[in-house]
């Protein structure tokens, strides 16, 4: 019986021991099937490596075009913010060390297709290019700087470097100077240039331009300031240029070469980047004429007599206790020519100290700009307050050109002056006070409420002249602030719209201030006669002439104005704001109102960090964008706007890549194809130890009993 129960039971252990052997069998099986699915893809992904080629194709004197083909990107995902993955493409020097790529070298973010390809373009500047350095196109992950252990791919590339730069000798800038002479005054030197197609319009500019002045030969070109006398010449579409470069007689020397050299336009002459240069040949003779010292005619002295430059006369008129006018009646004035902004050619005139220095003529001083008529004569009126002149001094008055200081040399004419001080200041007795039984007359001195009038001298209003500055090359214009001085002439207020040129108008600060001269009318009160008696003082307000001046200094401070409602604003790539930018995220830092062509460094703080420059378009807005880096830190930073004039900050946060709603920057670790099936055989293994943990206790259980 016992011997039949064991019998039995090694029956029994026997077939477990088999059915244990049948399910291992099972679980290899299956074990080596999952290992096989896993595989296959693993070995195909492996096999499948990124890959480019690039066709290249240049286009001469400006840019090489490279074309990529790419395939094998298949395992690259979308980061945060992408709606379809990207690589980076760049051209790289062969054997460059790649630590030394910048944010802002030229470089594109290629999107990968489904299947893994990508097809795209990388445009390099001929600038960025050397011929004597060989080139090689290289990839790596979208928001990242490429090392040798990031690299996708790279293929060598081979540049046509006669296509790119052709000896074309026709495209080499070049010109011709041809001067004509105006005696004792200027040359006219007429520029006709070809070959400038290359030269491209500046931010601001709506045609290239090139600069141009006249130097003496082997002068050193360090030496060029922004004062000298040049022009921007305009470009035109087939690379050819026509204008005229005015230099003074002043500014000449017979004992001297001159030659003519043009440049690019807003910077200063150097050997390294001047367009062309030629010699120009100036006839002295007929510059500086010599007078014959023996008249042809001498019996007829009429001829020599007539004047042939600038004269004038000044005849006095006193206002007593208030001001001097001069009646200006001048001729000769016809060779004065209308500057930039002028509808018409003007002459300074003032009143000055006979024998003083001249160099001590201040913007100021008393003067006037009058208008040169078509026949070359003047008439105008200076009008001199009391209070600016010296019984015991001798005066006369001067003129010298528009938009400058008087200087022995530039001096037009002058005129001695007589002034009748008797007239002017004439001696009164106060303690004889003129009828004060009678105040009706008294009232009358009410009169020195006049002054207010100097509130009209808001003539000055066209310091818009100076707009032209602008362009650096002729900065001598803007230099001309005497004409502010003209509001002295309150009586003509038609006048006021001669003064052309208050280029400083900071020295009016307050023009509110002529108003105040409305107080004179005190004297009306008729109980105190004997006080109108001294109505010398209301002149005083003469003096708020000068802020007349600034009643339309829009050109000199309209930059300022954008400091008011300036502002930057963080976006995403639509436009929309934006709270705050994760690690890896990108943003666009948007600044508005500003004036189009206006060029910002941009920086993000605190350690620097040099992001692309911002320039103002036709709208007045200015964007740069940035990709903030994985590791940039967490917190607060403040991205910093710097024009030549003004500087912008705002103050934003950088996220935690993995902080709610924020993206990430750092390369992509989520589950791929290849990821999932390694978590499949993971479950798959822990499923096969289960089966295994039952089977043995099962067979356990079965040898128990």
């Amino acid at each position: 019986m016992t011997e039949t129960a064991l019998a039995a039971r090694r029956a029994r252990g026997d077939g477990g021991q088999f059915r244990r052997r049948g399910i291992l069998a099972f679980v290899m099986t299956a074990f080596v099937a999952v290992g096989g699915v896993i595989a296959a893809p693993i070995a195909a992904q492996a096999a499948e490596e990124p890959s480019i080629m690039v066709g290249v194709t240049e286009v001469a004197n400006e840019r090489v075009v490279f074309a990529i083909e790419g395939t094998g990107f298949g395992d690259i995902q979308a980061l945060p913010g992408q709606t379809e993955p990207h690589a980076y493409f760049k051209l790289n020097e062969v054997g460059s060390d790649l630590s030394e790529v910048a944010q802002d070298d030229t470089s594109i973010s290629a999107s990968i297709a489904e299947g893994g390809t990508l097809s795209d373009e990388l445009s390099v500047p001929i600038g960025e290019l050397d011929a004597s350095k060989s080139y090689e196109v290289i990839s790596w992950p979208s928001r990242s700087f490429p090392t040798e252990e990031n690299v996708y791919a790279r293929t060598a590339v081979t540049i046509d470097w006669d296509a790119l730069f052709p000896s074309d000798e026709a495209a080499v800038p070049s010109f011709t100077a041809e001067a004509t002479e105006f005696a004792d005054e200027r040359v006219d030197f007429a520029i006709e240039g070809s070959g400038f197609g290359d030269v491209t319009a500046l931010p601001g500019q709506t045609e290239p331009h090139a600069y141009f002045t006249l130097i003496e030969v082997d002068a050193d070109l360090s030496e060029v300031g922004q004062a000298d006398t040049a022009i921007s010449a305009s470009i035109a579409e087939d690379g050819t240029l026509s204008d005229v470069l005015e230099v003074p007689a002043d500014d000449l020397d017979a004992t001297k070469s001159y030659e003519v050299i043009s440049w690019p336009s807003r910077s200063f002459p150097s050997d390294d980047n001047l367009y062309a240069r030629t010699a120009v040949t100036i006839d002295w003779d007929a510059l500086f004429p010599e007078e014959p010292s023996e008249p042809a005619e001498p019996s007829e002295p009429a001829e020599p007599e007539e004047p042939v430059g600038p004269t004038f006369a000044a005849e006095a008129t006193e206002v007593a206790n208030e001001r001097v006018d001069f009646a200006i009646e001048g001729s000769g004035f016809g060779d004065v020519t209308a500057l930039p902004g002028q509808t018409e050619p003007h002459v300074y005139f003032k009143l000055n100290e006979v024998g003083s220095d001249l160099s001590e003529v201040a913007q100021d001083d008393t003067s006037i700009s009058a208008e040169v008529a078509e026949d070359g004569t003047i008439t105008d009126v200076l009008p001199v307050p009391a209070g600016e002149l010296d019984s015991a001094k001798s005066y006369e008055v001067i003129s010298w050109p528009s938009r400058s200081f008087p200087t022995e040399e530039n001096v037009y004419a002058r005129a001695d002056v007589t002034i009748d001080w008797d007239a002017l200041f004439p001696e009164s007795d106060p303690s004889e006070p003129a009828e004060p039984s009678e105040p009706a007359e008294p009232g009358e001195p009410a009169e020195p409420t006049d002054p207010a009038e100097p509130a009209e001298p808001t003539d000055p209003a066209e310091p818009t002249e100076p707009t032209e500055p602008a362009e650096p090359t002729e900065p001598a214009e803007p230099t001309d602030p005497a004409e502010p001085t003209d509001p002295t002439e309150p009586s003509e207020p038609a006048e006021p719209t001669e003064p052309t040129d208050p280029a400083e108008p900071t020295g009016p600060a307050e023009p509110a201030e002529p108003t105040s001269p409305a107080e004179p009318t005190g004297p009306a009160e008729p109980t105190s006669p004997a006080e109108p008696t001294d109505p010398a003082e209301p002149t005083d307000p003469a003096e708020p002439t000068e802020p007349a001046a600034p009643s339309e200094p829009a050109a000199p401070t309209a930059t300022a104005e954008p400091t008011q409602e300036t502002a930057i604003e963080l976006t995403d790539g639509s436009g929309n704001p934006l709270d705050g930018v994760a690690q890896g995220g990108d943003v666009t830092f948007r600044i508005a109102p500003v004036e189009a062509g206006t060029e910002f460094a941009v920086t993000v703080h605190s350690d620097p960090v040099t992001l692309p420059t911002a320039v103002g378009d036709a709208d007045g807005v200015a964007t740069s964008s940035w990709t903030v880096p994985a590791d940039f830190p967490v917190g607060d930073h403040t991205v910093r706007f710097v024009s030549d004039t003004d500087t912008y900050e705002l103050t934003f946060t950088v996220l935690a890549a993995d902080a709610p709603g924020g993206g990430s920057g750092l390369a992509p670790t989520g589950s791929g194809p290849a990821t999932e099936l390694l978590a499949g055989a993971g479950i798959m293994t822990i499923l096969c130890g289960a089966v295994l943990i039952l089977v043995r206790r099962r067979v356990v259980s079965a040898s128990a009993r």
